[in-house]
């Protein structure tokens, strides 16, 4: 493609020679015979590149080429040179008042050649990268969430039309050159820890934004690259959900105990014998108002489950009379399907008691009998047996049913996971019997987990540490209102012992269980102080860590907790003061703060353990 070439010389002779030979390499040419009718050209028409005469008696090329690069708006217009003066000191200056590159007089047509050659690649992929960014630049302005590029100092470099809506502390709209703090209402170390903040819109209020974050490097500057998701909606639409089946299932229930009561009064004869034929409906009635409650009950458990609002009363037990309990239970539903009910003995080993809430044991039990019963042929047994496993329980519910298709297998324990999903499948339920049973075990400090054999029948079993004396694998309690948190810590603390993970801190005599260290972020706790006193009752003396971002140096010397930054750390450091806090090390932590802190590992005020 030709290039528009702009040849400027005062002298006529050397000018239209210099267009000539322009045009004879196959490019256009535009003429000016002074430096200010070159000037005009380019604002008039700007070209692709310049042929500059260094000598005019008007304006000299030294000067030319500085003007020029005003008058582009940004756009590179390579400026060529050209002089017949002797030594190499005039194109030096030439090219450091702005020029591009030189020639000297007389032309060579084959180096003027390769020249324009040159700067049409040049400047072809100046035009394709341009494009890119403009494609860019539209594509990020297009997007509805506000995105806000910070640099390593926590300005504003970059924000695309969604983040012109934003504000900062002032109210100003956000504009480049903003600090974080002002934005965001902390510095950038402390902000890039947080997984939620609030914003400011422009026009007044605010909203609750989800942050996602991805950090880039320009040489060895960073920059940190923000989308801040509007979830104020989305929060609130999970609060009603929460709350409408909150509200359904409790008025669901008061009737529908009502009318299984009357139910069962109609069969006793209270208000006469039933005919015969009456009979069975009594009775099937009965049997879908016990599944309704069934349901109702599920619905309840699982938004106190998913809200972390089920609170559980752990004590040591023995199993032996828990197991002869829900068998008892479930014996009638077994009776009804044909299947028996068979609690296998176990070893001579005596069975060590499990720390339990009794009740949600129960709970698990009868999930997974009645998920045995109900997938057994006629004739079928269900077998439960418990056996002494390294330092706890386990038990374990076999039926002899088809097993479990491996395709969903994975899905298992998920919420509402139904290896047959259709309205034709041979037996009920809503798909979350097992998810809740995964919730309860796991709240409880246990596990479950399914045989690998398919086509013999399902094999679930439960397993549960050992309540005597100090367990041999450690629990760490971490209580973070941030679920990503929450799984971020577990992954990391998981090679040391057994993670629980709290939203908010349980009330009084309800933790999960002995914890040998706790961990906890006063992020959304309520009032810090008061969080950080809850986290030492928990701990009863073993050692506490606060993990977040939302308090400082100052305030963790004046509560007397060790802390550890997320912004400023990773799961090395995290896990080497878990580390050192189970092999009962008292000596120096690790960097915890902005500096380093040289802080006792214990949850006690003044380092007393």
């Amino acid at each position: 493609m030709p290039l528009k070439v702009l040849v400027v010389d005062d002298i006529a002779a050397s000018r239209d020679a210099l267009c000539a030979l322009v045009r004879e390499l196959g490019h256009d040419v535009l003429a000016a015979a002074s430096g200010y009718d070159a000037l005009a050209q380019v604002e008039r028409e700007t070209p692709d590149v310049v042929l500059l005469d260094l000598l005019m008696p008007d304006v000299d090329g030294f000067e030319v080429s500085r003007r020029m690069r005003s008058l582009t708006n940004g756009r590179w217009l390579p400026v060529i040179v050209t002089s017949g003066l002797e030594g190499e000191e005039h194109f030096i200056h030439a090219l450091e008042s702005g020029a591009d590159d030189y020639l000297s007089r007389p032309v060579s047509a084959g180096l003027l050649a390769a020249k324009l050659r040159h700067y049409d690649r040049v400047l072809a992929l100046q035009s394709r990268l341009g494009a890119l960014a403009r494609r860019q630049l539209d594509i990020l302005d297009n997007i509805l969430d506000p995105v806000v590029t910070l640099d390593g100092r926590g300005l504003v470099v970059e924000l695309n039309v969604a983040a012109l809506s934003l504000a900062d502390a002032d109210g100003r709209a956000l504009a480049r050159g903003a600090r974080c703090t002002d934005v965001f209402g902390e510095d950038l170390p402390a902000f890039l820890g947080r997984r939620e903040c609030t914003v400011r819109r422009a026009g007044g209020g605010s909203f609750t934004a989800q942050i996602g974050l991805s950090e880039w490097r320009e040489g060895d500057r960073p920059y940190y690259t923000i989308v801040l998701r509007d979830v104020s909606e989305q929060r609130q639409i999970e609060r009603m959900k929460d709350e409408f089946l909150a509200t359904v299932s409790h008025e669901l229930r008061t009737p529908l105990t009502s009318v299984l009561g009357a139910i069962g009064l109609l069969a006793g004869g209270a208000a006469g014998a039933l005919p015969p034929k009456a009979l069975p409906l009594a009775e099937m009635a009965r049997r879908n108002g016990e599944r309704l409650g069934r349901l109702i009950d599920d619905i309840l458990d699982l938004t106190k489950l998913e809200g972390d609002r089920l609170v559980l009363q752990m004590r040591p037990l023995a199993l032996p009379p828990l197991l002869d309990e829900a068998l008892a239970a479930n014996q009638g539903y077994a009776h009804r399907a044909r299947v028996r009910l068979l609690l296998q003995p176990w070893s001579d080993t005596p069975l060590p008691a499990v720390r339990l809430d009794a009740d949600r044991f129960l709970q698990v039990m009868a999930n997974l009998l009645s998920n045995a019963i109900k997938h057994s042929p006629v004739e079928g047994t269900v077998r439960v047996s418990v056996q002494p496993r390294g330092d706890g329980v386990s038990v374990t519910v076999r039926d002899q049913g088809p097993g479990i298709d491996p395709r969903f297998r994975a899905r298992l324990f998920e919420k509402f996971s139904q290896a047959d999903g259709s309205d034709r499948r041979a037996v009920g339920g809503t798909g979350l019997g097992l998810y809740i049973t995964r919730m309860l075990v796991e709240r409880m400090g246990g596990r479950i987990r399914v045989d690998e054999v398919a086509g013999e029948g399902a094999s679930f079993t439960v397993e549960f540490p050992s309540a005597a004396g100090t367990p041999a694998t450690p629990m760490l309690l971490h209580i973070d209102a941030d679920l990503q948190t929450r799984e971020r810590v577990t992954r990391w603390l998981a090679p040391l012992g057994r993670v629980e993970g709290l939203a908010k801190l349980p009330p009084a005599g309800s933790a999960p269980a002995t914890a040998a260290i706790v961990i906890g972020n006063p992020q959304g706790q309520g009032d810090a102080e008061a969080f950080c006193a809850g986290l030492r009752r928990i701990a009863a003396g073993r050692p506490v860590l606060l993990y977040g971002d939302s308090v400082d140096e100052v305030f963790c010397d004046r509560v007397g907790l060790p802390w550890l930054s997320p912004a400023r750390s990773g799961s090395e450091e995290l896990l080497g003061w878990a580390r050192r806090a189970l092999s009962g090390a008292t000596g120096p932590g690790p960097a915890i703060g902005p500096a380093r802190r040289d802080a006792d590992l214990s949850g006690s005020p003044g380092g007393q353990r």
